[in-house]
Order: C-alpha cells, then structure tokens, then sequence
C-alpha cells in the first residue's frame, strides 16, 4: 500500500512543475530552460530536505518523480497553460502554487517529526521543503525571492509546520485532520492572494 505522504508528495509535484512550468514559459525559455526551472521548482525543496535528514534524494532511487514532471510539462504545453490570461489573473497558476505549498509544507513537517527533529526543526523543514524549489527558481530567474519580500507565502508554511508538529505529537494527525490541514494551507494562500494579505515592513 502506497504511503499517504508518498501520494502527496506526487500531487506536489504535479502542482509545483506546472507553476514553474508556467513561470519559465511566459519569461521564454527555450526548451531546456523551462525544463530546468520545472524540475527545480519541484524537486529543490525535497532534495535539500532530504539531504538535512540524511537520506538519499528521492528523485535519485524513484522512478516516478521525473516522470511526472515530463509528463506534466509535455500536458502543459499541449493546453497553452501559460498563455491563459495574465500571470497575476492565472488561476491555474495559483491553485497549483497554493496546492504545491500546502502539499510540501505538509509532508517536510512529516519527515522532520519522523527524524526526530524538535519543533523549530520540524517548521524549518516544513518552511524549506515548501519554499526551497521556488527561492531557488527565483534566484535563476534573476529575481528576489517573492517569499521573503511581499508574499504570505512562506508563513502558510511555517503555520502548517506548526500545526503538523502540534497534531503528531498529541497524536491526533489522522484522514480528517489531514486533510483539513491541507485544505487550510491552500484556502489560506488563496484568500491571501485575492486580500494581498501582506507582513508588515520594517520600514
């Protein structure tokens, strides 16, 4: 039987390569530009996660990550996803984004509770699994990071990572919590980019 995170981590990724599918495709990249920020944007995050907990990057011993990706790259492209509105109109953009985030967000909580790490531990892997593929497909794109300037972004998957860590360990993450803590993360992304909910500025 399939691991339940194993399943979140497919939609995931799923959600994640087509947001960066659509990110790279609207900056015209050409072929392998888009696919080296699709695959980033999906896999930077899990790979400098598993790293932290000392084991092996998935997408090194399983043979499905890759393939989803190229297989949602190649239904991208044959539905001219990116070319549907404007990208701040992109409804498809940001389900998929809100979805990947939730998704990640999730499941590094999982893997730092299961490595034992203690709560700041747990959020920070939360946190890095959730924003890592996107710091680091902004950085390519020459750009600042939108999770560490005007974005709710990074805190959704900061109070997830708390949430997770408060459900394991008084034992109470079953189905339902579960999935009301998914659904939470993305109606929370959501609501906060249709409200530009905002952290406040130093200056």
């Amino acid at each position: 039987m399939i691991e339940y995170t194993v399943i979140l981590d497919i939609i995931g990724t799923i959600a994640f390569s087509l947001s960066g599918y659509i990110l790279a495709a609207r900056a015209k990249f050409d072929i392998l530009g888009v696919m080296v920020l699709t695959f980033i944007t999906a896999f930077g995050g899990g790979v400098v996660r598993d790293l932290l907990v000392d084991r092996i990057p998935f997408i090194f011993h399983a043979t499905y990550p890759i393939t989803i990706v190229l297989v949602t790259i190649i239904i991208a492209y044959v539905f001219k996803l990116h070319k549907h509105t404007k990208l701040t109109d992109n409804i498809i953009f940001h389900l998929s984004d809100s979805i990947g985030l939730s998704m990640f967000a999730f499941t590094g909580a999982i893997v730092g509770f299961d490595a034992g790490f203690n709560l700041a531990g747990v959020v920070f892997l939360s946190f890095l699994t959730a924003v890592g593929g996107g710091i680091i497909r902004s950085v390519i794109m020459n750009e600042v990071p939108f999770v560490l300037t005007n974005d709710f972004y990074g805190t959704i998957a900061i109070v997830l990572g708390f949430l997770v860590w408060l459900c394991k360990t008084f034992e109470c993450l079953n189905t339902p919590s579960t999935i009301a803590l998914l659904v939470f993360g993305i109606v929370m992304r959501l609501f906060a980019i249709k409200y530009q909910w905002k952290l406040p500025k130093l200056i």
